[in-house]
């Protein structure tokens, strides 16, 4: 069985505020009387159900197109239940309980409850939702050599309201190569449907997340999907 853990695009999904809106256009169209259907995008890289890769927020980090294939595929991946409410963050104590699990797994797939609202109240789930706290990520990096990603029920890692202000630290903790975190980075997946998972109550097999490759871009769309 396959399960489709990315959202489609519409051109009108929640996101980070300061975002612009995606656009379709039908450059032709069978409706207009032409040959043919053939249309253009142009699409914000972080909107919708996407993967930063370390360019994101790191002047030399890797782009996109640089990351090998085989680190956007996973087989043993761990779905985290972890509650959290407008504005709370995912702290290192949240991820102790599961040091054991985590010690052999290649992703984290976290559901905070608060993607509720992604259809539900689209305004509530753009204005200040869970995030990720440094310490968490330093924590993943530093103990878990295994993981290679994070894939989040919420538009991003760190604070719409106090991101900007505090220097986006959970994106740094994760994407940044230097004395500090000398180890790999992770890639980081946002806007994930990982409710899907705890509502079909059975842990995937395998996941492939396998993003769009723009040349030398920071970021890029995903097909995130669950194989059991």
């Amino acid at each position: 069985m396959l399960m489709e853990l990315s959202y489609l695009f519409a051109g009108d999904e929640p996101k980070w505020p300061t975002n612009p809106n995606d656009h379709y256009v039908w450059e032709t169209s069978t409706r207009r009387g032409c040959a043919n259907n053939a249309s253009t995008i142009t699409h914000h890289m972080h909107n919708g159900s996407h993967v930063d890769a370390p360019r994101h927020f790191t002047k030399d980090g890797l782009t996109i197109d640089q990351i090998p294939v085989e680190n956007f595929y996973y087989e043993a991946p761990l779905t985290l239940n972890i509650p959290k409410a407008k504005g709370e963050r995912i702290r290192k104590s949240d991820l102790e309980p599961y040091a054991e699990q985590m010690k052999k797994s290649d992703i984290l797939l976290v559901y905070t409850g608060y993607a509720d609202l992604r259809y539900t109240n689209p305004q509530a789930f753009i204005d200040d939702f869970p995030c990720w706290g440094a310490d968490a990520c330093t924590y993943i990096r530093k103990e878990f050599p295994s993981i290679k990603a994070l894939a989040m029920d919420v538009l991003s890692v760190d604070s719409a309201v106090s991101g900007d202000a505090e220097g986006f630290p959970a994106h740094h903790a994760l994407l940044d190569l230097n004395e500090a975190n000398p180890e790999r980075t992770l890639l980081i997946f946002e806007d994930i449907n990982t409710k899907k998972l705890f509502e079909y109550g059975q842990t995937p097999k395998a996941i492939c997340a396998f993003p769009v490759r723009f040349t030398g871009l920071e970021a890029a769309p995903v097909s995130m999907v669950a194989m059991f």
